[in-house]
């Protein structure tokens, strides 16, 4: 009895040692990945730094000690084809191809490889597109990804904030990225510093009133009245219906009807050749200019976002809900007079080249073209937003932003949407 209590505990003991091994086995294998992780995090964020080379470096260590690692050798692949090293480049994404050949993300790369390596080979954007389309368009949201760059430090809008005192350049890195609540405070405190038409048109919409809780309300308030006040000194507009529509609609109530003189004001503006006088192509260049001022290169997907956040729609979407409140209160004839003027303000908006104006400016035909009970406008219109729908679903299933660490292609990306977004986006449904 007692060699069988011995020999029991004996086998007990052997797999509690085998267990706190296996367990052990684990841990270390996890431990081992994270590392990895953090070596290929840190490779990426070398990438868009502009250390190609200190990225290889990174990820060869990663590679020698996990061979398999997915997430490395997609890195791997984007920085050889970034130095121009596509046989190399097609060497890794075969490895990647046979370790996940199912994965979108991957059959796409493989794509990209192979149009660079072409005799004539397309530009960045040309290349990711016509692979994209070789690929069989997958839709890339809900994709394994590429791994990301390790977390800064400090935000970019507190990078600006320490070399910059403009007001200007402050207010710009603040439309480029979030600016925290004492942030916004220096801003509306300073706005008055503000001269440029253009930035004061986009500081009336920074500073609108939030939804819910807003700690800041009253700041906001003020801010806008002052940008309100530096916007009427201003000489009139002539070309451009943006900031004669905003002075006209001020801060009265959207549930105010309009009045007859209102109607009248707005067929003036209609009458305007242009919504903006300004573009994304002009935004971009200046806040570029402004934001690298101070010694830093923002990157592309921040200079596009303060680009497209300049672009004001506070007075389009003001006027429509003036608009709901007002129609039932009309004549058939008013109707049809009222309707005319936001058919004309949306297609001059359309006419812009961002997309975010022809979503607001057939927003503003479809309002129209109901007021004025016209089948044939609605149809138009119909069939505009089908195409642009089409577009945002196409532009949604690429890869967005930096979330691959190809800096050549979301540089061409960028550059392409802030000369003509529209046109650019088009290409991705262009037969």
């Amino acid at each position: 009895m007692k060699a069988l209590m011995r020999a029991l505990s004996l086998l007990a003991l052997g797999l509690l040692l085998v267990g706190v091994a296996w367990w052990r086995s684990v841990a270390n294998a996890e431990a081992l990945q994270k590392r990895a992780d953090a070596k290929v995090q840190q490779a990426v964020t070398h990438v868009w730094a502009g250390e190609l080379v200190l990225a290889l470096t990174e990820l060869a260590v990663v590679l020698e000690e996990a061979p398999q690692h997915l997430g490395a050798l997609k890195v791997q692949t984007c920085v050889l084809m970034e130095l121009g090293a596509l046989d190399e480049a097609a060497r890794t994404v075969a490895r990647l191809r046979a370790l996940a050949p199912e994965q979108p993300e991957i059959v796409v790369l493989a794509e990209l490889v192979e149009q660079r390596r072409q005799v004539l080979a397309p530009g960045w954007r040309e290349a990711l597109i016509e692979a994209w389309n070789r690929a069989g368009r997958p839709d890339l949201r809900d994709a394994n990804g590429f791994p990301e760059p390790l977390p800064d430090l400090k935000s970019f809008v507190d990078k600006v904030w320490e070399r910059s005192q403009s007001m200007e350049v402050r207010f710009t890195a603040a439309l480029a990225d979030k600016a925290s609540d004492a942030q916004q405070q220096w801003l509306a405190a300073h706005v008055s510093e503000l001269e440029d038409r253009d930035l004061l048109l986009a500081a009336h919409d920074y500073f609108r009133s939030r939804s819910g809780e807003d700690a800041l309300a009253e700041v906001r308030h003020q801010a806008r009245e002052v940008v309100r006040r530096k916007l009427d000194a201003l000489p009139s507009e002539t070309g451009a219906s943006e900031g004669p529509l905003l002075l006209l609609l001020g801060e009265s109530s959207q549930e105010a009807p309009l009045t007859r003189e209102d109607i009248q004001a707005l067929e003036r503006i209609a009458a305007l050749p242009h919504f903006r006088r300004t573009s994304l192509a002009h935004a971009g260049a200046a806040a570029k200019r402004r934001l690298e001022s101070t010694g830093i290169t923002p990157r592309p997907s921040l200079l596009f976002q303060a680009a497209a956040v300049s672009l004001s729609l506070d007075a389009t979407l003001h006027l429509k809900k003036r608009v709901e409140a007002t129609k039932e209160r009309l004549s058939t004839e008013e109707r049809i007079r009222l309707g005319q003027v936001l058919f004309a303000l949306g297609e001059r908006t359309v006419a812009g080249s961002a997309l975010v104006d022809h979503f607001a400016g057939l927003n503003q035909m479809q309002q129209g073209a109901e007021l004025m009970d016209d089948k044939a406008k609605l149809a138009q219109v119909a069939r505009d937003y089908e195409h642009a729908r089409a577009m945002l679903q196409a532009v949604s299933s690429l890869p967005r932003g930096e979330s691959w660490p190809l800096p050549s292609v979301v540089r061409e990306f960028v550059q392409a949407s802030l000369d003509d977004e529209w046109k650019s986006l088009n290409a991705l449904i262009a037969p």
